[in-house]
């Protein structure tokens, strides 16, 4: 069937394409052939002639159409255009051979029969149909690149979410390690001090990485579940730290139930305490704040020397995270005196 759906092969469902196609092409050549005619001639006679056109140029559209559906499943898509059209133009040799073929067979039992208009010349003719046929073809061509273009484009789309899906996940996955290798160090510091306040420290951990379990596989989250989360995590520090680690948290209600990375609050404080020198001489001083739409998380600057270790997984993890899931970027303000850390909180 020559008319079957060839929507898998050209992207989109040209049935109605077709029908429009064939009606106005009949239209346009009878336009050119018998100017006037249809106002003059008898219609009867008229329709007869105008039929005689349609058969013509429904043939030619369907000839010439299931060839370009051939040339299309060997070279489909945008890569492949310049080889579609050095290959169209040889469709012209069936077109010659059906316009030949219909001029000297067939158009002579549907002539317009009305002293005022004769058949057209066959150059003319040949001629016409020639520039209607790449017309034709043209759109052709433009709809399926239109269409292979935003399929590319959703395709890339479908690729960049998974992308970022994968890297998402990836980033998660290093939460979790990281979390529990720096909370055992402060459990193995705690014990050494007391074996009591060791045991509730545990119960305390036990709880808080359930709720980072439960947690994990959100992207986002709102500052309001964030902060009590951070609550029980301060609990453990100064567990480990005393009067020698000092929170204070200034949040505005209407801030509460914007979002932001998960567990990111956590990594800025833990990336706090674990590059910053804590002693009785030396108190750490950590503020939590709102401001112009950021949650603020700065600490007074006491660095500790590294030895060479590299540090900044969790700052690098907020960082990433924020780029994956949105436009906003992470601030970062080191001083001599401070460290300030910014991370935006979003709508959604």
């Amino acid at each position: 069937m020559l008319l079957k759906n060839a929507k898998t092969i050209l992207g989109f469902n040209d049935y109605l394409f077709v029908f429009a196609g064939v009606l106005i092409n009949t239209h346009t050549v009878m336009a050119i052939y018998y100017t006037g005619a249809f106002f003059k001639v008898k219609f009867t006679d008229y329709l007869v002639t105008w039929f005689g056109e349609f058969l013509c140029i429904l043939i030619l559209w369907l000839v010439i159409r299931q060839l370009y559906l051939q040339l299309l499943k060997k070279f489909k898509g945008v890569q492949h255009i310049k080889k579609r059209l050095l290959i169209i133009p040889t469709f012209l040799i069936p077109y010659f051979f059906i316009c030949f073929w219909y001029i000297k067979l067939i158009q002579p039992f549907f002539r317009l029969d009305h002293p005022d208009f004769t058949d057209p010349n066959v150059a003319v003719q040949i001629l016409t149909g020639a520039v209607i046929f790449f017309i034709d073809m043209g759109f052709y061509e433009a709809l399926h690149l239109f269409v292979e273009l935003k399929n590319t484009k959703i395709e890339e789309e479908i690729r960049k979410k998974e992308s970022v899906t994968s890297q998402l996940l990836n980033l998660k996955n290093q939460i979790s390690p990281h979390f529990l290798f720096n909370s055992l160090n402060t459990l193995v510091h705690l014990i050494d001090v007391d074996k009591e306040k060791s045991k509730e420290f545990v119960h305390k951990l036990a709880s808080i990485y359930k709720t980072t379990l439960e947690i994990s596989d959100q992207n986002l989250i709102s500052l309001k579940d964030e902060l009590r989360y951070i609550n029980d995590y301060t609990d453990l520090l100064q567990e480990r730290f005393g009067e020698n680690v000092n929170f204070k948290i200034e949040i505005n209600d209407s801030e509460k139930e914007k979002k932001l990375i998960p567990l990111s609050l956590q990594l800025a404080v833990e990336n706090a305490v674990k590059h910053n020198i804590i002693t009785t001489k030396h108190p750490l001083k950590i503020n939590i704040l709102t401001q112009n739409g950021y949650l603020v998380i700065k600490n007074n600057l006491q660095k500790k020397h590294s030895n060479g270790i590299q540090y900044g997984l969790g700052l690098k993890n907020i960082r990433k995270r924020y780029e994956l899931l949105s436009n906003e970027r992470v601030i970062i303000e080191s001083g001599k005196v401070d460290f300030i850390l910014k991370l935006p909180l979003l709508s959604e």
